[in-house]
């Protein structure tokens, strides 16, 4: 007599495995080999989201099968360094490239709807070249995708091939006119991702259609706002020099990268805007260490409206790693805001309006895609913060006592620079030292 589950149809037993995925593909990889027509059936949803991390990659490109999947996700975190013996952190480094460079052809025949690639390696090792091939062979098929490359550390003394560091902004712009989804991350950009190549040398710069393009996040910064003086804070404008290359550790500020960018994005935004969405710019403000009452802060540049929000955030204290607060613009009404609490990942998501979204399988995903069970975001709202953590911070002490906001609040200019420095309202006084508490003047 056969099994009651054999005369399920396809459609529940998809159902079913999709469940079992929450919990991690351990439990599926039996199904794959219990009969026929479980088979196709699981492998569509183990081969669904696939992700790669520096464990997985290696073996990935050596037994990966073309299977066809629905995005992939390619997270390569720091590599640790010794500062007495690098050469393990260098072999390190360039056995990932490899790994790279022999991914991009599996790329071609998995054809993933969308593409994540994130990369952190120390300077002055640099991905861009295998980057560009890969998006020189990306299949028609991919129309969503983020690049995010970083810098989190450096080998020092050490020289690297200066052909690796591609100019990577010429790569992308190729991409553009297909793509729905776009988010970049990147230590060195240029107007040239947003430009059509021009017909002569002194000819101007058009830029280019994309017809297809709802989401665009440029993200700017290159680690949490922080009272930071050496500033692998921002990115900085393409160049020649390649030793001016943003790195977490830089003992000197670079020049940011928006404004050589800004009138590319507004022709952009303009020629675009029929289908374009949302075209966002995350820049950065360091705390300023000479004022006392200082926050550092996130600043949305809106390029479809044209405004500017400030968005606040710190560690206040506590224990673990998720005590950073975020004044976030509440939508639909972004001339209001709500307080969050997480890590600082998780915040940046926030402030980035939750367009990408990490999954509990590791997947990074635009928000449009995402299934229901695989929303991670984790950020507690104050009161729930404080109804879990038991304790408050002298801000919203403050805030409390006087009854108004001490931020500046947006919408405003593109391009304000904004004075994240609490205010002491009128009829009231406080001391200069940081953290100290607002009382009635006398």
């Amino acid at each position: 007599m056969a099994s009651p589950i054999s005369n399920l149809g396809p459609e529940i037993l998809l159902k079913i495995f999709e469940w079992l995925s929450r919990g991690g593909n351990a439990a599926l990889i039996p199904s794959v080999l219990c009969c026929r027509k479980w088979q196709p059936l699981v492998l569509s949803v183990l081969y669904s989201d696939v992700v790669l991390t520096e464990k997985s990659l290696a073996k990935f490109v050596e037994i990966c099968t073309d299977h066809e999947i629905r995005s992939l996700t390619l997270q390569l975190d720091a590599i640790p360094i010794n500062p007495y013996d690098p050469s393990e952190a260098q072999q390190t480094a360039e056995s990932r490239l490899e790994a790279l460079r022999r991914l991009c052809p599996r790329i071609q025949r998995m054809r993933p709807v969308a593409l994540s690639i994130s990369v952190n390696l120390p300077f002055p090792f640099s991905a861009s070249q295998e980057i560009s091939s890969i998006l020189d062979h990306l299949p028609a098929c991919c129309v969503s995708l983020e690049i995010d490359l970083r810098h989190g550390s450096s080998i020092p003394n050490f020289t690297a091939d200066s052909q690796a560091h591609l100019h990577l902004c010429n790569s992308i712009r190729v991409t553009i006119p297909r793509l729905r989804h776009l988010r970049l991350r990147l230590p060195r950009i240029c107007p040239a991702i947003f430009s059509a190549e021009s017909p002569g040398q002194n000819a101007p710069c058009q830029v280019i259609r994309a017809p297809m393009l709802k989401t665009c996040i440029i993200n700017l910064s290159l680690r949490p706002p922080g009272p930071y003086l050496s500033q692998g804070v921002w990115a900085t404008p393409c160049s020649d020099d390649t030793t001016r290359t943003p790195y977490v550790g830089l003992l000197y500020r670079l020049p940011s990268a928006l404004p050589p960018i800004l009138p590319a994005l507004k022709d952009f935004a303009d020629l675009n805007s029929a289908n374009l969405e949302r075209l966002w710019v995350i820049d950065v403000e360091s705390l300023d260490v000479t004022l006392e009452h200082s926050w550092a802060a996130w600043v949305r540049r809106d390029f479809i409206s044209n405004n500017s929000f400030p968005i606040p955030t710190g560690d206040i204290g506590g224990f673990g790693h998720e005590t950073w607060l975020a004044r976030v613009p509440s939508p639909p009404s972004l001339d209001k805001t709500q307080d969050w609490l997480s890590t600082p990942e998780i915040l940046e998501t926030l402030v980035e309006g939750s367009t990408w979204i990490e999954t509990n399988s590791g997947a990074r995903l635009p928000i449009v895609m995402l299934r229901e069970h695989q929303d991670t975001r984790k950020a507690l709202t104050r009161m729930e913060f404080q109804k879990r953590q038991g304790f408050t911070c002298m801000l919203w002490m403050n805030e409390d006592e006087t009854g108004e906001n001490l931020f500046s609040e947006g919408p405003g200019e593109l391009m304000q620079q904004w004075n994240i420095n609490e205010i002491t309202p009128s009829g009231w006084t406080r001391q200069a030292h940081t953290a100290s508490d607002i009382v009635r003047a006398l």
